[in-house]
Parts: structure tokens; C-alpha cells; sequence
């Protein structure tokens, strides 16, 4: 009995197919896992209370001159995060010593829009040339704006953030009173045991000056312009006057 041949592409078919076969179970993963790494955490360098007539070189803007100026705030900071989905900081702003909760949800927004600061990886530097200055107006930023109130402390943290909403931990909170039309007008104008002008700090026998905010009877400006926010002038340093940085 004869069978009929096979066509010679039959072979060339089984030949190929004899290339693949069902897969063997392992104990290893198909593809490795990926662990999350925080952004490295950012740090402020500096928060200098000022008022809506001093400029961001602490001078006097005589062309917006108010005899009754809002407490305002200029910050500084390095950009030190160099990871490539780095898209800028988030600025909080609290009255309260920051927790991480409130850090998370109380975002200083302008208009809703994340980050608070944008950068990008390339403008990492620690250089003095490159320190970023921004001006705080607002305790909390347009639409639902509200003012900074003389003789309140506020507390500020930053946090890095990455695409995909990876955010940091938070910076190291600076904590610093809004001061009035000038700095030792603290101890006039603000209340004592309220705010800024606690009962201690109000003293001037107290013993620990730099716990105390700068303008109290503890803590008066000795060193710097009380009409310009008392910044420190070169060689000069804390208590006595507001650190500004290098």
C-alpha cells in the first residue's frame, strides 16, 4: 500500500515550528521589580518678613509707597534635585508648626496649578549666582486670596515633585513672624501673649533672644535697617536682625 508523499513545504513548516515550545515556570520574574526612590529632600535658605513697600533687594519702592503696607515674605532657595522626572517645588504655607498631613494637602497654589515653583533638572546649581528669590504676597494665593495678618507667625516647608505626582519629604519648616510697618513696631502694635509677641518674648530680660522673633523687646532690630526688615548687613548674623542668606 502506497501513502501518498508529502509536499515539501510540510517539512520546512515542522521545521520551523520545532523552534518554539511552551514555556518553563521559574521562580524568577519575567521582568525585575522597581523600587520608588523619594526625591531627595529640599531645604529653604532663607524667609525674610518684609512689607509691600520693601523691594526684593530691601530697598524702599518708592513708586508703590503705602502708609499702611501688607506683611509680604521673599524666599530663597537652591535647586538641588537633579532627578530626570523633577518638575519643581510645592510651597506650603501653615500657622501652625507643619505636619506631614498638612503638607500634603495645603499646596500654595497659584491659580490651582502645580508645582508652586517650576524647574527642571538642568537648573541644579549650589552656586551663589543661582540662588532662586521668589515673593510671597498671599497667605494663600488668587482665587481664594487671603493676606498675610500682622503679628502671626507663619511656617514654610517646600517638597520636591516629580511627574506622576511623586512628591519629597518636607524641607525643614522655617517659622517667622509678619511684621508690621517696621520691625520693632512688634512691640507696640501686636498684643502681648498674642501671635509673635508672646509674654516671654516680650520681656526684655529674656535670656534667649534668638527663640524669640526678631522686633520683641527680647529680640528688638539692633543690627540691621528697621525700615527696610532688618536684614542682616555683611559680617552681621541672627539675633538682632533676618538672615537673607550668601
Amino acid at each position: 500500500m502506497r501513502f501518498p508523499s508529502l509536499h515539501p513545504i510540510y517539512y520546512i513548516c515542522v521545521s520551523f515550528l520545532s523552534f518554539f515550545h511552551c514555556g518553563v515556570n521559574t521562580d524568577t520574574p519575567v521582568a525585575p521589580f522597581v523600587f520608588l526612590v523619594p526625591p531627595n529632600v529640599p531645604q529653604l535658605l532663607s524667609v525674610v518678613a518684609v512689607n509691600s513697600n520693601i523691594t526684593n533687594d530691601f530697598q524702599t519702592d518708592i513708586l508703590n509707597y503705602n502708609a499702611d503696607p501688607r506683611p509680604e515674605y521673599i524666599l530663597k532657595y537652591y535647586v538641588t534635585n537633579r532627578e530626570p522626572q523633577f518638575v519643581g517645588y510645592n510651597l506650603y504655607v501653615t500657622t501652625a508648626f507643619p505636619g506631614i498631613i498638612q503638607t500634603v494637602q495645603g499646596e500654595w497654589l497659584e491659580d490651582g496649578v502645580q508645582p508652586s515653583f517650576p524647574h527642571l533638572p538642568y537648573e541644579a546649581s549650589t552656586s551663589s549666582s543661582r540662588i532662586m528669590v521668589k515673593r510671597i504676597r498671599f497667605a494663600v494665593p488668587p482665587p481664594g486670596t487671603e493676606f498675610f495678618q500682622k503679628c502671626q507667625i507663619y511656617n514654610f516647608t517646600i517638597r520636591a515633585m516629580l511627574t506622576g505626582g511623586l512628591i519629597s519629604n518636607p524641607s525643614a519648616a522655617v517659622s517667622t513672624c509678619a511684621i508690621p510697618n517696621r520691625v520693632n513696631d512688634i512691640q507696640t502694635l501686636c498684643s502681648v501673649g498674642v501671635g509673635c509677641n508672646t509674654t516671654i518674648c516680650s520681656n526684655p530680660a529674656c535670656t534667649t533672644p534668638s527663640s524669640c522673633a526678631l522686633g520683641t523687646a527680647c529680640n528688638p532690630c539692633t543690627k540691621g535697617n528697621n525700615d527696610l526688615g532688618c536684614t542682616c548687613p555683611a559680617g552681621q548674623s541672627p539675633p538682632g536682625c533676618q538672615y537673607v542668606g550668601p
